[in-house]
């Protein structure tokens, strides 16, 4: 029987507060004091959370630790899946109290109002009922992805990981992104509250834009890279697991080359998110499958949106390419004519975009694996996946990427040992073939390199 070694408390102490610092440094840095006004007192500090929240998981991470206290991957699942249905009850009462309370003012009617004077009751009841049970289903996924991060081979002798995971299952806050309006790059992001009405974010916007150069937008978010890392409780469980190994990567690979260079340049940033989703998808489909999940019961919906969703991506790829040549010509007004046209269809076509502007491509593009973004990297980060046999070599190899020039080297030098490997077992089964044949090795040039993949996942 293994012990587990406990470090100090005081290591624990000093570990805890780097991991706060650490995630807090690139995420609260925002350059533009007119984000700031124009938020005004709906900001979201992660420094006061994450001092907040840290305490309450290891309390209960503590309580796991007695004999008897540590469920099956059996009972884990059903305990997220408690835990989710809780929160649907949740939002479902919310959503019938906000109707209610809205047909009385409107009704003004007395025997309205007296129907609703008991509603806060029964949703006190559901947010308890919620409570309850999170501290728990947090632990579930928790565990179930420490063990699958362990055998990718992430963690240290004697089982010890790190980061450990950490995950807080909630709503997480809404982002406030920027962009120029003569040219679609990410200017500045701002996080923001998430209990705003809609309302209120159009006139955060509006503000932004009242200076008539920039393009804004309040998005939203279905995970955060703070410690512990925001995992939204909005989705069904495959998704969950899936935002929860993608938060997690961001916390692992701070301490290494490619987190530490993420904001160094708009393309370390889309390629820190993208290989997050790419390795964060197979972590959290494994921690799915370990938890009895069925991932061919619904791989249409978690594959390639290409083939799942063609009239979502053929429209925002091709609205894209449109948008960055009229931008490129100085026609602001017509790229943004096209893409409120191109908006409205995609509303018509049932997929409940709230707004398609510069700022949209700008967030959306740093994940270059969706038909936001033109650039190479997503095609790019999967071709180099495709090279290695487990997800978790894939994993260490690219955390040492220190810029995008060193990447595509890395790449590079890949497929010459796999050309060179085709071209020897070719050479051996064909006696023909001599050292003169000439290798084709692919170009990794920008210009002309493969077009990024065509799958969204409308969960950022």
């Amino acid at each position: 029987m293994k012990r587990r070694i406990l470090p100090s408390k005081r290591f624990w102490l000093y570990l805890l507060i780097g991991i706060v610092l650490l995630s807090s440094s690139g995420s609260d840095y925002f350059r533009q004091s007119k984000l700031e006004h124009a938020s005004r007192n709906h900001s979201f500090s992660i420094f006061w959370w994450e001092v907040r929240h840290i305490p309450n998981k290891w309390v209960h991470l503590l309580w796991e630790m007695f004999p008897g206290n540590k469920p099956t991957d059996a009972e884990r699942k059903l305990i997220v899946q408690d835990y989710l249905q809780s929160v649907r009850r949740l939002d479902k009462e919310r959503a019938r109290v906000e109707g209610s309370h809205f047909a009385g003012s409107v009704a003004g009617s007395s025997a309205t109002k007296k129907a609703t004077e008991n509603i806060p009751n029964d949703l006190e009841i559901f947010e308890r009922e919620k409570e309850s049970l999170r501290g728990k289903a947090e632990e579930a996924v928790e565990a179930v992805i420490s063990d699958v991060v362990r055998t990718e081979g992430l963690g240290f002798p004697l089982g010890i990981l790190f980061p450990p995971t950490d995950f807080r299952f909630d709503k997480p806050p809404l982002i406030l992104v920027t962009s120029p309006r003569n040219v679609i790059r990410l200017e500045g992001t701002r996080l923001i509250q998430n209990d705003i009405k809609m309302i209120t974010r159009s006139e955060i916007e509006q503000r932004i834009e009242s200076d008539g150069i920039t393009s804004a937008l309040v998005d939203d978010l279905a995970g955060l890279g703070t410690y512990p890392a925001f995992v939204s409780d909005r989705y069904e469980l495959r998704q969950l697991t899936r935002t929860a190994a993608h938060e997690w990567l961001h916390n692992y690979w701070i301490f290494r080359p490619l987190g530490r260079s993420m904001w160094d340049s708009s393309d370390m940033y889309t390629l820190n998110e993208t290989a997050a989703d790419i390795a964060g998808n197979e972590l959290g489909d494994l921690a799915y499958q370990r938890l009895g999940g069925n991932l061919e019961a619904s791989d249409l919906r978690y594959g390639n949106t290409a083939v799942a969703a063609p009239h979502l991506t053929r429209i925002l790829r091709e609205t894209r390419i449109k948008v960055d040549k009229l931008l490129s010509e100085n026609n602001i007004d017509g790229a943004e004519e096209i893409m409120r046209g191109q908006h409205w269809n995609l509303r018509l076509g049932g997929y409940g975009i709230r707004k398609i502007n510069q700022a949209y491509f700008a967030f959306r593009g740093n994940y270059a694996d969706g038909p936001a973004s033109v650039s190479p990297i997503g095609s790019e980060l999967n071709e180099y996946r495709e090279t290695f046999p487990t997800v978790g070599e894939f994993i260490k190899s690219v955390a040492t990427v220190k810029n995008y020039v060193q990447f595509q080297l890395m790449l590079e030098s890949v497929g010459d040992k796999r050309i060179n490997s085709t071209d020897l077992r070719s050479n051996h089964s064909n006696p023909v073939l001599n050292s003169k044949t000439p290798l084709l090795t692919p170009s990794r040039r920008i210009s002309d390199a493969p077009p990024a993949s065509l799958i969204e996942r409308i969960r950022r």
